[in-house]
């Protein structure tokens, strides 16, 4: 049986302070809902700028998180990797094997510790983060400015997260 991962309370806490009222009001089903909500919407986000800007990468949102925080924290543990993305290692290494296949990071094992492996961007993988980086930002401001009052739920509550945490 897997431990329950620590950041369940600090997600709960997130998904309470995205909605309007009372901090006691719909204790239980309520914050279950608003947490629905917040998953329902991220999924949305994700897939939105999976299809529209991965896509012609061939990356997928998890492939091009590994990407970008290899290259925001040049060394990197591949357990640190798995830790700040908030996924199994074995999904670090998955992605991480495809990446170095691409020639976009590379593999090092410390001679201090050979269970250890460390990766980093190549030129290539350093160049592509930005170009990504840029194209999420445009989709992102895209998404959020053309959206505008169309009803979309999950675009409401995407702006109302990224304004309030801005």
């Amino acid at each position: 049986m897997s431990e329950k991962p620590s950041s369940a309370v600090g997600i709960a806490g997130l998904a309470m302070s995205t909605a309007p009222g009372n901090a006691g009001e719909e204790a239980g089903p309520g914050q279950l809902d608003r947490l629905a909500q917040l998953c329902r919407t991220a999924n949305f986000a994700r897939r939105h700028l999976e299809t529209v800007v991965l896509y012609d990468a061939n990356l997928t949102w998890t492939s091009y998180d590994v990407l970008h925080l290899t290259v925001m924290h040049r060394p990197v543990d591949t357990g640190v990797v798995a830790a700040l993305a908030h996924i199994s290692k074995g999904s670090v290494t998955r992605s991480a094997a495809a990446l170095i296949r691409r020639g976009l990071l590379r593999r090092s094992v410390p001679a201090e510790d050979r269970r250890r492996s460390l990766l980093a961007p190549t030129a290539a993988g350093w160049a592509l983060n930005q170009q990504l980086r840029g194209q999420l930002i445009a989709e992102l401001t895209t998404l959020l400015d053309a959206q505008a009052g169309t009803g979309r739920h999950e675009i409401d509550v995407l702006r109302h997260l990224i304004t309030a945490y801005h």
